[in-house]
């Protein structure tokens, strides 16, 4: 029986032993667990959740409640909206105490790999010839200052047509009609009558009666040429001494027959048109500019014209007359341009194509640059002093101006916020810098055949600075979001950090 309790005691003893060893080496591990949750609870409050917002939509916020309560979309466009932390607003805010000191924004540094998903893309900032360009239509039309009309100086009957259809091309002087008038007819007999007294008074001696004779000649003369009879047919009249019954009419000047209203054995009156000839060597096209585009044409500019009829055909032209009023219903001005046509290639009534290029007169230009030439040889030209190596005289300083070439930036490299105008200058590879520009018109440059749009620059910039021309949009509405370039896009943009920031959650 006692040594039953002696073993009872033991075992009692040996179990007390045990759970005392696993309750001292299970301390440290409750002690490491219970440390654990104020480790995170000091992390979590570092990266605390200011607010929520939209990455398309930088203005939205949203509070911590108002999302947990079940606002997680954008308002406007629906898309699931991303934290900004404590941090993130602190580094905007510094970001732009820094951006007010240095009087530009903050700078935004991307690695290669957000470079390349972003494809960002800069351009250097230079002069360029720049051009404004106004495409237009208009309406080719006869030249008014072309166009005769052929009328019957007399009443009589059409006998004989030389023209007998439109679109037939005449020549100055051709024949035209062959018409009858008693009328004609009974002042030539006049004219042969008063050349017949003259001759007769001659021989009296009496000047009065021979002063009276030759005005009577004189005044048949005049009505004859009044209507129409040339100088010549009168001296052929002279000559002949018989009146003819019929007249003939001929063109007045050449070019192509564009109305007819003769017809054989038809009786016309006295100023009745029988012809309308036009010269088309030289045509009008009547072009519509509107109202803003005024300032950009004048008297004596070129313009291009192309046609539906010929599509690879380019004819040249110049603004001859621009109206002094506008139209207030189109509200646009009426172009006139002068367009040779020596080929008739162009016709009357055809719609075309205009285009008109002007010069900018706005903008920094540039200064152009200092060369050496000799006086002798001016085919000679070095970028130092020095001497001609034809002839050995000192060369002379000229300065070769390019009052042509304007400063610009690419249209795309232009952020409008309506305030103002933002470019972001790339400082060094992978690191850039908004700058608040002044920009004048867009306007267009030929590079390698090819059209480009550009800005010109009146303030900001400066030759040789390089700018973001592709994925600036990108940079810029991200950078309002969190004061720097962060992975909001699913990694779209990643910015250079010395800390990994945590990822942040987007649902679309």
């Amino acid at each position: 029986m006692n040594k039953s309790k002696r073993y009872l005691i033991l075992g009692f003893g040996f179990i007390f032993l045990v759970a005392s060893i696993i309750l001292v080496s299970c301390k440290p591990e409750e002690e490491k667990v219970e440390e654990t949750p104020v480790a995170e609870k000091q992390k979590t409050a570092e990266r605390e959740i200011l607010y929520y917002t939209c990455g398309m939509h930088p203005t939205v916020r949203v509070s911590v409640e108002d999302y947990e309560k079940g606002n997680a979309n954008c308002p406007i466009c629906n898309m699931g909206l991303v934290p900004v932390y404590k941090e993130g607003e602190m580094a905007e805010m510094e970001a732009d105490e820094h951006a007010e000191h240095e009087g530009m924004g903050a700078e935004i540094k991307l690695t290669p790999r957000a470079q390349a998903l972003a494809r960002v893309k800069t351009e250097e900032v230079t002069f360029q010839h720049l051009f404004r360009e106004i495409n237009t239509v208009g309406e080719i039309n006869y030249d008014e200052r072309r166009v005769a009309y052929v009328a019957a100086w007399i009443s009589g009957r059409i006998d004989k047509l030389f023209v007998d259809f439109t679109g037939v091309k005449v020549k100055k002087g051709d024949p035209l009609v062959w018409i009858y008038s008693p009328e004609l007819l009974t002042t030539q007999e006049e004219y042969l009558l008063a050349l017949e007294t003259l001759e007769r008074v001659k021989g009296s001696g009496n000047a009065e009666t021979i002063r009276g004779a030759e005005s009577l000649v004189e005044a048949s003369k005049r009505r004859l040429l009044l209507w129409g009879i040339s100088g010549k047919q009168v001296e052929e009249l002279h000559q002949r001494k018989e009146a003819n019954t019929h007249m003939t009419i001929y063109a007045p000047i050449g070019g192509t027959v564009i109305h007819k209203n003769a017809l054989e054995g038809k009786y016309v009156k006295a100023g009745e048109n029988l012809y309308q000839i036009a010269n088309l060597s030289n045509l009008w096209v009547l072009a519509d500019i509107y109202e803003y585009e005024m300032a950009w044409i004048k008297k004596g500019q070129k313009v291009e014209i192309i046609t539906s009829a010929y599509p690879g055909e380019k004819f040249e032209g110049k603004i001859s007359f621009i109206d002094p009023y506008l139209n207030p219903k189109t509200r646009s001005v009426k172009v006139r341009v002068d367009v040779p046509n020596a080929r008739l290639m162009l016709k009357p009534g055809m719609y075309a194509n205009v285009f008109l290029k002007s010069h900018i007169p706005e903008g920094i230009r540039d200064p152009g640059k200092i060369v050496y030439t000799c006086s002798m040889h001016p085919e000679v030209i070095s970028d130092k002093p020095g001497e001609c190596p034809i002839c050995g005289m000192f060369l002379v300083k000229k300065e070769v101006a390019s009052p042509d070439m304007i400063l610009a930036v690419p249209k795309g490299a232009v952020l409008d916020t309506g305030a103002r105008k933002l470019v972001y200058i790339e400082k060094e590879k992978g690191t850039y810098v908004p700058q608040e520009v002044e920009i004048g018109s867009e306007a267009i440059t030929e590079i390698n055949g090819q059209k480009k749009r550009y800005y010109v620059i009146k303030a900001g910039l400066s030759e040789g600075l390089r700018v973001v021309s592709q994925a600036n949009f990108l940079i810029d509405s991200q950078s309002l979001i969190t004061g720097q370039a962060e992975a909001i896009y699913g990694g779209a943009i990643e910015a250079e950090k010395d800390k990994k920031t945590p990822p942040t959650k987007h649902i679309h």
